[in-house]
């Protein structure tokens, strides 16, 4: 009597973080031809593997989870609040140091990940400084919580596909813009609310973790609506 053919594998899925920086990079190229779907956290990361690799990818960018970045409501005591590292032989360090100065009434450091929605809730500014042109965890984090985003400029990355700046964050181009920018949303706190609320709307509706696993999942049915017609949340 003939066995029943063995149902089909699932298939074989990475999901990379760090395609951005030189040595993970290395490491990564040897070993994405052993998956059947690439997806990574940066688009310049997917585009090289797509080009160089030949392999089937796809940008998913990162999020947030507003069960654990959630706004709450708290006193603004934080002119700025920026929750993380200086960054090894970065601007950021310098740029924290600076803000440290200039507002003293500030959250500049680390902190249990339990604690980042009761930082960045308090603060009227998140400031963000992308190492390498990255859009980072933290964007999504401070925008879910509620602060009024400051980010570096990050070049042709997807991040206008994302967010709009002036709309639901607000983007500076070197320091004495950064500066200028955080003395202008201090002193103008009705628009400086009116982004952050954009901002916490747009992220806690489009760019949480489950939209995420939806775009994967939609993107694995459509290659074989058959095999993976089943595949969902």
């Amino acid at each position: 009597k003939p066995h029943a053919p063995p149902p089909p594998l699932p298939p074989a899925v990475i999901l990379l973080n760090d395609p951005h920086l030189k040595k993970p990079y290395k490491k990564i190229e040897k070993q994405v031809s052993h998956y059947d779907f690439v997806f990574c956290a940066q688009k310049e990361g997917a585009e090289k593997l797509r080009r160089r690799k030949k392999v089937r990818t796809l940008w998913v960018p990162l999020g947030c989870d507003p069960e654990i970045h959630r706004k709450i409501n708290l006193e603004k005591k934080f002119d700025v609040a920026f929750v993380g590292t200086e960054g090894k032989k970065s601007l950021r360090g310098a740029l924290l140091k600076k803000i440290k100065e200039r507002y003293p009434k500030s959250f500049l450091g680390i902190a249990e990940y339990t604690k980042i929605s009761e930082i960045y809730s308090s603060a009227k500014i998140g400031f963000n400084y992308s190492i390498r042109n990255d859009i980072n965890m933290r964007m999504f984090e401070a925008m879910s919580c509620g602060s009024l985003l400051l980010t570096n400029y990050i070049k042709n990355n997807g991040l206008e596909e994302l967010l709009k700046d002036r709309e639901h964050l607000v983007i500076y181009r070197n320091p004495k813009e950064l500066y200028k920018l955080i003395d202008y949303y201090l002193s103008h706190p009705e628009e400086r609310e009116q982004i952050a609320y954009a901002g916490h709307q747009l992220v806690t509706s489009h760019h949480r973790y489950r939209d995420r696993l939806n775009t994967i999942f939609d993107y694995i049915r459509a290659s074989d609506p058959h095999r993976y017609r089943e595949l969902t949340l």
